[in-house]
């Protein structure tokens, strides 16, 4: 495994702000509502020690059982959400994508842009996961080769790929505490992938694994910037920095 690219405090801004390359959340929507209807509390009962976190992270390194390896077997691609403001919808989409190859199913390339454009009436404006979610649940995800995953274009919106969206859909969501690193860490330990959203970077990613950086465990995300941003489209957060200010993942029931 190549070098992890670490953020963290030391960080330059200009690789965490690149020009040319959008984010787009905007916590700044969520209003008294949350995530109630659309996802559950992560059940406490779930949480692991965290004396038993690097014993379990070697695990899954020996067995080759981590997210990442599974993505490189199933051939997941890194997304590129280019110029849109859609963060807030690509985190979610690969949630989605690795959801199904956890439950069996034949790997389906998503287009975020299926999920996010419709929600905003086909303007390139940011979000946040609950808008995600609610389209995700009730109409599912389009795949890329009938709707481009960047495309804000109501062309593609017909009655064939809503069909097809129907297919590709999680019904069941656990909303994590905000900046918790036990319920985050624990939830991916159970092989969940987690988006997060972080005020800090106004950007929202895909937490995959975990990993030891400096005696520290930490998540390994994966980016929406494409394969050139960090490892190979993957960063590892350290300290303060990988604490989410908004926290999902999908549990387990697909829809297929």
């Amino acid at each position: 495994m190549s070098k992890p690219y670490v953020i963290n405090d030391e960080t330059n801004n200009d690789e965490l702000f690149p020009a040319g390359l959008a984010r787009g959340l905007d916590l700044g929507l969520r209003d008294d509502r949350g995530y109630e209807g659309v996802a559950r509390p992560y059940p406490d009962s779930l949480l692991i020690p965290e004396s038993e976190w690097r014993a379990r992270i070697e695990e899954r390194i020996a067995r080759k059982a981590t997210t990442r390896e599974r993505m490189t077997r199933a051939g997941v691609k890194v997304k590129n959400q280019a110029r849109t403001n859609f963060c807030w919808v690509f985190a979610p989409t690969s949630a989605l994508e690795i959801a199904r190859i956890n439950q069996g199913l034949d790997h389906v390339e998503l287009s975020p842009a299926s999920v996010g454009a419709p929600m905003k009436n086909y303007r390139n404006v940011g979000g946040w996961g609950r808008e995600a979610l609610e389209r995700i649940i009730s109409h599912g995800a389009v795949p890329h080769s009938l709707w481009p995953s960047t495309a804000i274009d109501p062309r593609y919106d017909t009655p064939a790929t809503r069909a097809e969206a129907a297919k590709n859909k999680v019904d069941e969501w656990w909303v994590l505490p905000n900046r918790s690193k036990k319920h985050l860490c624990s939830a991916i330990l159970r092989g969940l992938t987690v988006p997060i959203g972080l005020n800090w970077w106004g950007h929202e990613v895909l937490a995959v694994d975990l990993v030891i950086v400096d005696g520290e465990v930490c998540p390994l995300i994966l980016n929406s910037w494409d394969v050139t941003w960090g490892d190979q489209g993957f960063g590892v957060l350290q300290g303060g920095k990988m604490l989410p200010d908004d926290c999902v993942a999908p549990c387990s029931s697909i829809i297929a």
